[in-house]
C-alpha cells in the first residue's frame, strides 16, 4: 500500500483544480525574495571580495601627504615589492575649453601590483602614458570619456601641461567606489605629473606606496607601525578593507533578508489557511478512506504527499524567478562595481531559498493536516457541521521541528545573525502576544452580545455572538491575518522609511559650486572674485586643517593597547569652524557655544570618529597640527546628513580657537539656476590652482544611483503586498464554508437573510478593525526599534504608511470576504444545508 500512496495523492491531487493555487502563489512569492535577495548578495559580495588585494592594489599601502623617507623606502623595499601611485584632485580642461573635476593618477612601471589595466584600444599602460611624438599620453576613465564625449586622438590640458588621450579604461582593478562622483581618474606617467607644475608647496597630494609581501599582512604592519613609530603616514592591509567593506553588505543583505523572510513567513499563513480551506473540502474524501480501512498514517501520507509534491514545485518557481531577478540586478551592478554576473554563483543560494519553502511549507502544513484527521470518520461525514478537532501533539511536534531547522537554516545563511535571531524572536512574540489578545476578545464579545444597549439591534447581537462561541472564525483569522499584517505594516514602514532616507538624501538647496584648497594669501581676492560672478547669491568659506588625535584626557593613543586607537591615531582629522553650518550637521549630544563666546577652545566632534575612540561630552583632546599641539574640551557630538554634507569635517571648533593653525581654505557658492559651468570656467581661469567641484553633475549622479536602489525596494514592497493580499484570501475562504452553512440554518429556522447579512458584515468588520489596530500597534513597534536602534533612521514621519497599509489590506480582506459569501447565501436552503456548505 505504502508504494500506492503517491499514486494515489497524485490523482487526488489532480482533481483538486485550482483550490490550493493560494498555496502555491504564497509559496513562489517568499521564495522569489528570498532567491533574489540572496542570489544578488551573494554576486556582489562574492565580485567585490574575491579580490581584495586587486581592489586594494596590493597586499598593503602605505599612505602619506609626502614621499616617503629614503629609509622607510629602502625598509618596506626590503621586505616587498613596491609600487607609488600619486593620487591628488585637480580641473581638467576639455578640448572645448571647459574645465571638469579629475582625480589625477600618476603611476609607475610596477603599477598594478595585482589584477590588469584593460584599455580601450587594447595594449600595454606604459606605452599609453609614453612620451612620443611631442607630447605625454593619458588614459581617462570610461565613465569622464562619455561624460565628455571624449575619444582617443583628442587633447586634454592638465595643470601646465597637454596631454593626448591615448586609451580609454575600461577596466582598473583599483577604481574607488566613489569615482563616478567624486571624480573619475585620469591615468599618466610619474615623469608627467611633474611636467604639469600641479605638485608645489601645499599642494594636497596622496602618495599612495602600494606593497606587495608573501608573508601575513597584519604582522608585517605591525612590525613596520613599531619600527617608524614616530611616522605620521597610515597602514591599511587588504583584510581591513574587506573588513569595512564585507560589513556593510552584510548589513544591508541582511536587512533585505530579513524583509524577503517576513514575506515568506507571511506566504506560510497563507499556506496554512489554503490547506485548512482544501481538507475542509476533503472532508468526506478522508471519511470514506478511513471507513475502508486505510490507516491514519496512509491517509496523512497521501496528503503530506500532496503537500511536498506542490512546495517543491512552487519553491522551484520562486527559485527560477528569483534567480532571474538576482541576475538582472547583479547586471546592473556590474556596470559600476567590479562584479562578474554567473549563473553558475546562483546555485547556492537558490538551493537554500528552495529549501526554506519546502521547510516552510510543512511547518505550517501540519497543523491543519493533523486537525482534519483527528476527527472520527462516523464525525467527518457530517461534513462542515461537526466541532472542529484539537490538532495532536505529534503534528505540532513535527511542526516544530520543521520550524526549528527553519530558525537554524536562517541564523545560519543570514550574514548578519543579530537580524535573524531578532527577527525569530518577534515572530514568536507576535504569534504568542496574539493569542491572549484572541481570549480578550472573546471575553469583550461575550459581555457585548448581553448587554441590554444591544437589545434592538439583532445583527449586532448575532455579530458579537458569532465571535465568541466555539469554533468562531476569531482565532484563526485573527492570529492568521493579524500575524501577516503586522509583518506587513513593518515591511512597509521600514521600506517607506529607507525609501525617505534616500529621498533626503539629496538635498533641497546645495551650493552649485564647492572649493577646495584656497590659499591663506589668495582668500579676499577669491571671495571677490566669486561674488563677482552672475548669478552668485552667497558664498561661504572657511579654514580647513588636518590634524591628528594624539591624546584623550591626557592617555596617548599611540600607548594604547587596543591597535585600533594607535592606528586611528595616525587618522587624520579634518577640522573648521561652524560658520553657517556648511556641513548641515545635525546635533546629537550636548550643545553649541554661544555666537560670541572667546573663551578656551572647545570641539563638536563627528559622532563615528568619536566612538571610535571613546570620546563623550567634557573629555579634553590633544591634538597634533602639523607638530604643534591643539587642545580642546569636546562641548557636543554631532553627525552627518550623508550627501548633504560638502567636506565631512570630522571635527568643528570654536570660532578663533585654530588661527595660528591655517595654512588653506574651503568653500560653497550658491548661484542661480543654470549659472554653474559658466561661473566654473571663470573662476578656474582666474584661479587655476583651486580645486572646483561642479555639484550638478554629483548631484545627478547620485539621483540616478538612489533611484535604482528605490525602484528594487519597491519591488520587494510590491511583492510583500502581494503575498500579504494572497493570505487575506486564503484567510477568508478557510472560514467561509461554515459561515455560510451557520447562516443558512439561521435562515431555516427563521432569521432574516438581510439581518443575517448584516451580521455577517459586521463580523468582518469588527475583525478587520480589530486586526487593523493590533497590526499597527505591534508593526509600528517592530519597525521602530529596528529603524531607530539598529539602523538609525528616523521613522517617525512614516508612521500613517503603516496606518493606510492596514486598513487598506484589511478592507480588500473585507471585499474578498464577504462577496463570495454573500453570493453562496443566494443559494437554497436546502442544498447548503446537504452539502455541509
Amino acid at each position: 500500500m505504502a508504494r500506492r500512496i503517491p499514486s494515489l495523492a497524485w490523482r487526488d491531487l489532480r482533481g483538486a483544480g485550482s483550490t490550493l493555487w493560494v498555496f502555491c502563489a504564497c509559496l513562489a512569492l517568499g521564495v522569489t525574495l528570498i532567491a533574489a535577495c540572496g542570489g544578488l548578495f551573494h554576486q556582489v559580495r562574492a565580485g567585490m571580495l574575491s579580490d581584495l588585494r586587486a581592489l586594494m592594489g596590493g597586499d598593503l599601502e602605505v599612505r602619506s601627504r609626502a614621499p616617503l623617507g629614503a629609509e622607510e623606502l629602502a625598509w618596506i623595499g626590503a621586505r616587498g615589492e613596491v609600487s607609488l601611485l600619486v593620487e591628488m584632485r585637480t580641473m581638467m580642461r576639455s578640448p572645448d575649453g571647459r574645465l571638469h573635476l579629475v582625480e589625477l593618477q600618476s603611476s609607475d612601471d610596477r603599477y598594478p601590483l595585482y589584477g590588469t589595466v584593460r584599455l580601450e584600444p587594447e595594449g600595454a599602460l606604459r606605452e599609453a602614458l609614453a612620451h612620443r611624438d611631442g607630447s605625454w599620453g593619458a588614459a581617462i576613465d570610461r565613465v569622464l570619456a562619455e561624460r565628455l564625449g571624449l575619444r582617443p586622438g583628442d587633447t586634454v590640458g592638465l595643470g601646465q601641461a597637454t596631454f593626448v588621450v591615448r586609451a580609454i579604461v575600461v577596466r582598473q582593478p583599483d577604481r574607488s567606489l566613489r569615482a563616478d562622483w567624486a571624480g573619475p581618474p585620469v591615468l599618466v606617467s610619474r615623469q608627467a605629473l611633474d611636467q604639469t607644475g600641479l605638485l608645489r608647496p601645499g599642494s594636497r597630494a596622496d602618495y599612495r606606496y602600494r606593497v606587495r609581501i608573501a608573508g601575513e599582512p597584519a604582522r608585517w604592519r605591525d612590525q613596520l607601525v613599531r619600527t617608524f613609530a614616530d611616522s605620521d603616514w597610515q597602514v591599511r592591509t587588504y583584510q581591513d578593507r574587506g573588513q569595512r567593506l564585507g560589513e556593510v553588505l552584510d548589513q544591508v543583505a541582511s536587512g533585505l533578508l530579513m524583509i524577503a523572510f517576513s514575506a515568506l513567513f507571511i506566504g506560510g499563513l497563507g499556506v496554512f489557511n489554503s490547506v485548512h480551506a482544501y481538507l475542509q473540502g476533503k472532508l468526506e474524501s478522508i471519511a470514506l478512506l478511513r471507513a475502508l480501512g486505510l490507516r491514519d498514517r496512509r491517509v496523512a501520507g497521501v496528503y503530506l504527499v500532496q503537500i511536498l509534491i506542490l512546495a517543491a514545485g512552487a519553491s522551484l518557481v520562486g527559485a527560477i524567478a528569483g534567480g532571474a531577478l538576482a541576475l538582472a540586478g547583479a547586471g546592473v551592478a556590474a556596470q559600476r562595481f567590479p562584479i562578474e554576473v554567473s549563473a553558475a554563483a546562483l546555485a547556492a543560494p537558490l538551493a537554500s531559498a528552495w529549501t526554506f519553502g519546502v521547510l516552510t511549507a510543512l511547518a505550517f502544513a501540519l497543523p491543519p493536516l493533523g486537525s482534519a484527521l483527528a476527527v472520527a470518520p462516523s464525525v467527518l461525514f457530517r461534513g462542515v457541521a461537526a466541532e472542529v478537532a484539537r490538532t495532536p501533539r505529534r503534528y505540532w511536534a513535527l511542526a516544530a521541528a520543521a520550524g526549528t531547522c527553519l530558525a537554524a537554516l536562517l541564523v545560519a545563511l543570514v550574514p548578519d545573525a543579530g537580524f535573524a535571531i531578532g527577527f525569530v524572536v518577534v515572530v514568536v512574540l507576535v504569534v504568542a502576544l496574539l493569542d491572549p489578545v484572541v481570549r480578550g476578545l472573546q471575553r469583550a464579545a461575550r459581555w457585548l452580545s448581553t448587554h441590554a444597549a444591544l437589545q434592538g439591534r439583532p445583527a449586532l447581537r448575532l455579530a458579537a455572538g458569532n465571535l465568541q462561541r466555539t469554533g468562531s472564525a476569531l482565532r484563526a483569522t485573527l492570529l492568521s491575518l493579524g500575524s501577516a499584517l503586522t509583518l506587513l505594516v513593518t515591511c512597509a514602514l521600514v521600506v517607506a522609511a529607507l525609501l525617505r532616507a534616500i529621498d533626503d538624501t539629496i538635498p533641497e538647496r546645495a551650493p552649485a559650486l564647492v572649493f577646495h584648497d584656497i590659499a591663506p594669501e589668495q582668500l579676499d581676492g577669491f571671495r571677490s572674485l566669486v561674488e563677482g560672478v552672475e548669478g552668485a547669491t552667497r558664498v561661504d568659506l572657511l579654514p580647513l586643517v588636518q590634524a591628528r588625535l594624539a591624546r584623550v584626557n591626557g592617555r596617548s593613543l599611540r600607548d594604547s593597547a587596543d591597535p585600533r586607537l594607535v592606528l586611528g591615531a595616525r587618522d587624520e582629522h579634518k577640522l573648521s569652524y561652524r560658520a553657517t553650518n556648511v556641513d548641515d550637521v545635525i546635533l546629537r549630544e550636548g550643545a553649541w557655544w554661544a555666537d560670541d563666546y572667546r573663551g578656551p577652545p572647545l570641539l563638536a566632534m563627528e559622532d563615528r570618529e568619536a566612538g571610535q575612540a571613546g570620546v563623550r561630552v567634557g573629555d579634553r583632546l590633544e591634538f597634533d597640527i602639523a607638530g604643534r599641539p591643539f587642545e580642546a574640551t569636546v562641548a557636543a557630538i554631532y553627525s552627518q546628513r550623508r550627501f548633504q554634507t560638502r567636506y565631512w569635517l570630522e571635527g568643528i571648533a570654536s570660532d578663533g580657537a585654530l588661527e595660528e593653525h591655517i595654512t588653506r581654505y574651503v568653500g560653497a557658492a550658491y548661484l542661480e539656476p543654470g549659472r554653474s559651468l559658466a561661473a566654473l570656467n571663470r573662476i578656474a581661469a582666474d584661479a587655476p590652482g583651486v580645486v572646483i567641484v561642479r555639484t550638478e553633475g554629483i548631484l545627478d549622479e547620485a539621483r540616478a544611483l538612489l533611484a535604482r536602489a528605490g525602484a528594487g525596494l519597491a519591488v520587494i514592497a510590491a511583492i510583500s503586498l502581494a503575498a500579504s493580499l494572497l493570505v487575506l484570501t486564503s484567510v477568508v475562504a478557510s472560514a467561509r464554508a461554515r459561515q455560510a452553512y451557520d447562516a443558512t440554518l439561521l435562515h431555516t429556522l427563521g432569521a432574516r437573510m438581510s439581518m443575517i447579512r448584516r451580521a455577517l458584515q459586521l463580523e468582518l468588520a469588527l475583525i478587520a478593525a480589530v486586526t487593523s489596530l493590533i497590526a499597527v500597534v505591534l508593526g509600528s513597534a517592530l519597525a521602530l526599534a529596528l529603524l531607530e536602534y539598529r539602523l538609525h533612521i528616523d521613522a517617525v514621519g512614516v508612521l500613517w504608511v503603516g496606518i493606510v497599509t492596514a486598513a487598506g489590506a484589511s478592507a480588500i480582506a473585507l471585499v474578498l470576504g464577504i462577496g463570495p459569501l454573500l453570493r453562496r447565501l443566494r443559494l437554497a436552503p436546502a442544498l447548503l444545508l446537504r452539502s455541509g456548505g
